[in-house]
């Protein structure tokens, strides 16, 4: 149920902005893309189809957990896609009328999309997958996610210069420990 509504969350995200994006016509001009952030969209695709694929026993003594996480999770995604509006992308491009968010959820990680996501991940894993298909899971999510970061990162230090890697030193990438 919890994927569900982080689905929904994404759609209706999607279906807002687009509706946004036609009443309001701003300068949507693709100024700067990082088509490596798709090679980590594929390696979380992956991350994320090899917790669906893998199952044991549902483990009941970890359920709290896992409500927690995995809801927890849901509600900090729609959190960050509400604060990022017009902005929201699945590809990672700076338009010419983009803005540099920091504020909400964006305050205490500059990607809590990527954050939310992991939670979800995570609460799959404790959930149901084998510890070994969790850890290749888990992995591969990092790797996928540092591409991304790394690659959006780059566009906008490019576009937000000085107040951009401000804000980078001064927030956490999408854990809380790693910059």
């Amino acid at each position: 149920m919890a994927w569900l509504l982080f689905f929904l969350a994404f759609v209706a995200g999607h279906l807002r902005v687009r509706k946004q994006r036609r009443s309001a016509p701003t300068k949507e001009d693709r100024v700067l893309r990082a088509p490596a952030s798709n090679y980590g969209l594929l390696l979380q695709g992956v991350a994320l189809s090899l917790a669906a694929a893998f199952h044991t026993h549902p483990r009941p003594s970890w359920a709290p957990a896992v409500w927690i996480l995995a809801y927890g999770s849901v509600a900090f995604g729609a959190w960050a896609l509400l604060t990022l509006g017009r902005h929201w992308r699945i590809q990672a491009v700076v338009t010419a009328d983009h803005e540099l968010i920091t504020a909400g959820p964006y305050a205490l990680v500059r990607h809590p999309v990527y954050l939310a996501l992991f939670g979800m991940l995570a609460a799959t894993l404790l959930a149901r997958a084998p510890w070994p298909a969790a850890l290749v899971s888990i992995v591969i999510y990092l790797a996928g996610t540092e591409i991304r970061v790394r690659a959006e990162d780059g566009i906008l230090a490019r576009t937000f210069g000085q107040a951009f890697e401000s804000y980078r030193r001064s927030t956490a990438a999408y854990l809380p420990w790693l910059r």
